[in-house]
């Protein structure tokens, strides 16, 4: 703890800007060691398990037959913790509300509340204590550095406020980096993706970064005849993207680990930050990691926070990497494969509706100035697939755009669609995540 009062706390000591990694003891540590470190914090988090108690928790571990934290001695014990998902957490909630009996602090020892988009379900609530955002801002310091970041440069984003915890962290996490910060609200209208565009004309980013909504920015500039270049929304490809099957692992969710990982441009995937999260790609029937290179659940068991997670599955597919990396960093690497309920099947196909997605981008009459389509979920196996894609405003014959598309489909993923094309502005725009699935 800090025996002074200052600026100087609020945010890490400065380093030169030629410095290879953010922080080199961690990053560059022996792989050994770092496992020893694991166990220990692995074990201390049991120990908080059971002498707290953490009540969901202490029932998973006794209930297979874990009788105290000496069962659990290090990572290679935690095939034999159940996995914990979403749905565990919702229903400790409605059991025990507001927060559930899986938290290790009281909320009154906490300082900020966030919860989920509710996607996938009822949203549920995330407790930080300052030590557990200061953990999230220095793992997002190690991901800015990797990606070229640097202190004194502008960054901008558009994430939702309030309630929802991401739009926040992310703010305070570029302010503790040393970027000076421009939040604008997320595009939900026209008018609100203006506002944010000629605001980027009076103060240009380095950093844009919209996440989900940066495709409405791009067709509301190309609506109102504004170059995005002169607003600084002229993208580089992020290190580790295009280097392989499935993208870098980025993320875990607010609600578990917001900055994971990220990559170093060497080679696939992202280093993953091992001394404050054991990550696996586990088999879900049988607990265990699946062999290296292969699809798994993503599951991450957080260290060193005061509110953690113990073997979380978010039921997303992810794959681990071991080989050296030339890059100087020791961690394993990771990279994640979609959602699992966004896996489609159709034609004896099973494919991530990212896939089709990236078929279809390479078709200027479908995706210029944005890409705005859906899929209805298949409930038919031999059914041709159904997709709904509007056409750009300067395409013309609608059956020449149709017919492209079902075939860089059929290409792409080896299966019949079905395309309807319709016009621009048919389809709902969301201003964070688009639902790209629909059931009819």
């Amino acid at each position: 703890m800090p025996t002074t009062y200052g600026p100087e706390v609020l945010g890490p000591p400065p380093r030169p800007n030629d410095q290879k990694l953010w922080d080199p003891e961690m990053q560059a540590m022996d792989p050994e060691k770092r496992r020893r470190l694991q166990d220990t914090r692995l074990n201390e988090m049991v120990r908080r398990v059971f002498e707290n108690p953490v009540a969901l928790f202490k029932r998973k571990l006794t209930s297979a037959g874990i009788k105290g934290p000496d069962d659990i001695k290090g990572v290679d014990d935690l095939e034999h913790v159940p996995l914990t998902v979403k749905q565990d957490l919702r229903e400790a909630e409605a059991a025990v509300p507001p927060f559930g009996d899986y938290r290790f602090t009281s909320a009154h020892d906490c300082v900020r509340l966030g919860t989920s988009t509710g996607t996938t379900g009822t949203p549920t609530i995330t407790l930080w204590t300052r030590n557990d955002i200061w953990l999230e801002y220095e793992s997002a310091a190690r991901n800015w550095w990797r990606m070229g970041y640097r202190p004194g440069m502008i960054a901008t984003h558009a994430h939702p406020a309030y309630l929802y915890g991401g739009g926040i962290m992310l703010s305070g996490a570029y302010e503790y980096f040393g970027l000076l910060n421009v939040w604008v609200p997320p595009p939900d209208t026209d008018e609100l993706a203006e506002q944010g565009l000629r605001f980027w004309m009076r103060v240009k980013p380095d950093i844009p970064f919209m996440g989900f909504s940066t495709g409405r920015f791009f067709e509301v500039a190309n609506k109102l005849g504004i170059d995005p270049k002169d607003a600084g929304l002229e993208f580089k490809s992020m290190p580790g993207f295009g280097m392989g099957k499935g993208l870098p692992l980025m993320t875990a969710g607010a609600e578990c680990y917001a900055y994971l990982g990220s990559g170093c441009g060497v080679l696939p995937g992202a280093h993953l930050h091992e001394d404050w999260a054991v990550v696996q790609a586990v088999d879900p029937a049988t607990g265990r990691d699946v062999p290296d290179g292969e699809w798994g659940n993503l599951t991450v068991t957080t260290l060193g926070r005061d509110n953690g997670l113990l073997r979380y599955d978010l039921e997303e597919a992810c794959a681990l990497m071991r080989e050296p990396c030339s890059c100087g960093e020791t961690s394993i690497r990771g990279l994640w494969g979609g959602r699992f309920k966004d896996l489609l099947s159709s034609q004896g196909k099973r494919f991530q509706v990212t896939e089709l997605e990236g078929a279809l981008r390479a078709l200027p009459d479908v995706s210029e100035p944005t890409l705005e389509y859906v899929v209805v979920k298949p409930t038919e196996e031999d059914a041709p697939l159904r997709v709904r894609i509007e056409k750009a405003p300067a395409a013309e014959d609608t059956d020449a755009v149709r017919d492209r598309c079902e075939a860089a489909i059929k290409e792409r993923l080896g299966i019949v669609a079905a395309v309807e094309v319709l016009d621009r502005d048919t389809l709902p725009r969301s201003g964070y995540k688009t639902a790209r699935v629909v059931d009819a």
